[in-house]
């Protein structure tokens, strides 16, 4: 393994509840609120796929397309205050530094929010390439955004250790071709099989990183 690529959101940052959160809040002017059916699906997906499945799930009378604007604005109101690093991320950037072993995000949000989100946790100077949800024709689980992140690094898929927290955002990886190691945020463990490797937490990433980085290729 060359390389190192990241998801963002909930991998990277705790931004799960607050996504959450910003959708209940749209979700409450139609006396809705999230269900956690509906969130788990929603989970890993681009803001416009999530609109469309929220929007028929609650027979929303909005456009998808007017749904996302309304969850988007909603969910910038709270990511700009700040999102928390996950535990152990600080720590695995610490040890890819040292070893001097590139690293990219491959995230199904907007390009400008990642760059902002990768400010906030000041490691933007760092990174290696930013793959967005907004820059490919289709979103996780299909494997464009993480195909897009190896081209930019200038490193063959199979050649890439991929950081997920989803399944959606694993299968993607799983599908370009490349190694999948899943840090699982609410996925039981049973939906996971597929992976390469499940690991509790980024901090457990660090400390075997040597021996992901000598993996093979699946």
């Amino acid at each position: 393994m060359r390389a190192v690529i990241f998801d963002l959101d909930g991998l990277m940052v705790d931004s799960e509840p607050l996504s959450r959160q910003a959708w209940d809040e749209v979700l409450r002017d139609y006396d809705c609120s999230m269900d956690d059916l509906v969130y788990h699906r929603i989970v890993g997906q681009r803001t416009r796929d999530s609109a469309r499945i929220v929007r028929d799930a609650y027979s929303l009378p909005l456009t998808a397309d007017d749904l996302a604007a309304a969850k988007t604005a909603r969910w910038e109101m709270i990511w700009r205050r700040g999102l928390p690093p996950m535990p152990g991320l600080m720590a695995l950037h610490e040890e890819l530094a040292a070893r001097g072993v590139p690293w990219a995000v491959a995230t199904s949000s907007p390009h400008l929010y990642a760059e902002a989100v990768l400010q906030q946790l000041g490691l933007a100077p760092t990174r290696g390439a930013v793959a967005a949800g907004d820059e490919v024709p289709h979103g996780k689980p299909a494997p464009d955004i993480y195909l897009l992140a190896a081209e930019r690094l200038g490193i063959a898929p199979e050649q890439c250790l991929a950081l997920e927290d989803s399944v959606p955002g694993a299968r993607a990886a799983q599908a370009a071709g490349m190694c999948v190691v899943v840090v699982p945020n609410g996925v039981p463990p049973e939906r996971l099989e597929f992976a390469d490797y499940v690991f509790r937490s980024l901090s457990d990433v660090a400390e075997q990183l040597d021996t992901l980085l000598g993996a093979a290729a699946p």
